[in-house]
């Protein structure tokens, strides 16, 4: 068996280990870059999902907020009505003992 040995390092060789050191450095960087882009995207649509909730609750404490406002207004006017038919059948029946005690009369 015959070996060649060279004194001198093959630079094919050398040429070799460095394309195949630059195409895995290239391929980690590109790696990195792509789970650190998912992890962006991601956080982004949970920002943007976030905002949205927010501002839907916003718009849930409003629509709560105005309808409070509409019930109370509802109830207070339904007590006026209250007191204002309870005065008219005061009315009617002070006006009916009138009638009466002219036709008795």
């Amino acid at each position: 068996m015959v070996h060649n040995h060279r004194s001198v390092p093959c630079p094919a060789h050398g040429a070799a280990i460095q394309i195949a050191s630059i195409g895995a450095f290239a391929t980690a960087v590109a790696v990195n870059a792509h789970r650190d882009g998912m992890a962006a995207m991601r956080q982004a649509r949970e920002d943007r999902a976030q905002q949205l909730w927010a501002g839907r609750l916003q718009h849930a404490r409003v629509s709560a907020a105005n309808a409070l406002n509409v019930a109370r207004d509802a109830v207070k006017r339904v007590h006026e009505l209250e007191a204002e038919v309870e005065a008219l059948r005061r009315a009617v029946g002070s006006r009916d003992s009138l009638i009466r005690r002219l036709a008795d009369g």
